[in-house]
């Protein structure tokens, strides 16, 4: 049998899902990309056992229905090599060998029986089901995985907790000393509810599928076990985390009146510049607040140098001075998006807030991070 596509489709599909595949599977079947050919729909499902992936694309050309694997290192360290150009695949029937031609040559390996190849099983539960621009799950996910953890003995910190609640979604993900929390207002969702926490692999995973869909609808299905997210595409299959998340809005404060507002891509540019001379071990950066000014410093006092540096902003509260770990404030600030961002505090020992000085309609960011202790 013969199919066409095209080489960029193509190898755009497979370095997107075969980001699920692992270098030592249980299974053999699963160093192996799946296809299976309906008509002129192509379908590449790639899996882990825990993940499952799944593209469509649409062929230009194809003479007969057939499902079949290949390897998939081979299969995509060849196919990008290829410029834009239609590929004549061709399967023999029988033995499945397996003939790419392209301008000016052809590759030639051979397929494999995708009879053993494992289905994901869903959870037999009743889903919650919702539609979400495929933008805001990828902006979630991203400004999430900075405060993902990777602690053994506490499950749910390594992971992203999907918060279904009045009405709305949250993306929430904690590490003890961070969180951050990424909301969607009106999700359309009144009856279902709950946390449901995907771990950071499938968030990995996820947030690749989602890089390049723009404001195309994305649409999720989740139970307490299994989940499932859709667009055009692509597919995604995994299981969840089984544990249970913290109470996070319990910790966020509420009485944070000291408010200091300034550009970002300002601020941003400071840390980076300050952070250059702090100790590597603590990565402590002190902020010296005042009306209409914020005095930025640190030091390393291993090896004397320091850094220090003023900057123009707006500040509404009681003269102060206020450490944070400086990598961590960056890593944050960096991913709000927005022109202007604004740091709610209360004192030197609680927490700050971090959020957009103006927030996108039916959206809501917020930050919390720890301070660090310091000496005058």
């Amino acid at each position: 049998m013969k199919f066409v596509v095209s080489s960029n489709l193509l190898s755009s599909h497979l370095q997107t899902i075969g980001r699920v595949i692992v270098q030592k599977n249980t299974l053999p079947i699963l160093d192996c990309f799946k296809f299976d050919i309906h008509g002129l729909e192509l379908t590449i499902t790639a899996s882990d056992n825990d993940s499952t992936m799944m593209s469509h694309l649409s062929l230009e050309e194809c003479d007969e229905d057939i499902c079949f694997a290949i390897n998939a290192k081979v299969l995509q360290d060849a196919i990008k090599e290829l410029p834009e150009q239609p590929l004549d695949i061709f399967v023999n029937t029988s033995t499945l060998e397996t003939t790419i031609c392209y301008q000016n040559g052809q590759y030639k390996m051979m397929g494999q029986d995708a009879t053993d190849y494992p289905v994901f099983q869903e959870a037999a539960e009743e889903n919650v089901s919702l539609s979400l621009p495929a933008s805001f799950v990828h902006a979630g996910l991203t400004r999430g995985l900075i405060a993902v953890a990777d602690d053994k003995l506490r499950p749910h910190f390594n992971s992203i907790c999907f918060d279904l609640s009045d009405g709305d979604l949250s993306l929430a993900a904690s590490n003890g000393s961070q969180l951050v929390v990424s909301t969607y207002k009106d999700v359309g969702v009144t009856d279902g509810g709950g946390m449901y926490l995907l771990g950071a692999r499938p968030v990995t995973l996820l947030k690749a599928m989602l890089a390049k869909q723009g404001d195309e609808a994305l649409e999720m299905n989740l139970n307490h076990r299994t989940a499932r997210f859709t667009t055009a595409s692509f597919s995604l299959f995994c299981r969840l985390v089984d544990a249970k998340y913290p109470a996070y809005k319990k910790v966020i404060p509420q009485d944070n009146f000291n408010v200091l507002t300034l550009n970002r891509q300002a601020f941003v540019s400071v840390l980076r510049r300050v952070l250059v001379f702090a100790n590597p071990g603590v990565v402590l950066v002190k902020l010296r607040l005042a009306e209409g000014s914020l005095h930025i410093s640190t030091q390393d006092l291993d090896y004397c140098k320091s850094a220090e540096e003023s900057l123009l902003c707006e500040y509404q509260g009681n003269p102060m001075s206020i450490a944070f770990n400086g990598t961590a404030l960056l890593d944050l600030v960096q991913n709000i998006d927005a022109d202007d961002v604004s740091m709610l505090l209360a004192d030197a020992s609680r927490a700050g807030v971090l959020k957009p000085a103006v927030q996108k309609e039916r959206e809501e960011v917020l930050m919390l991070i720890l301070p660090s202790v310091f000496n005058d």
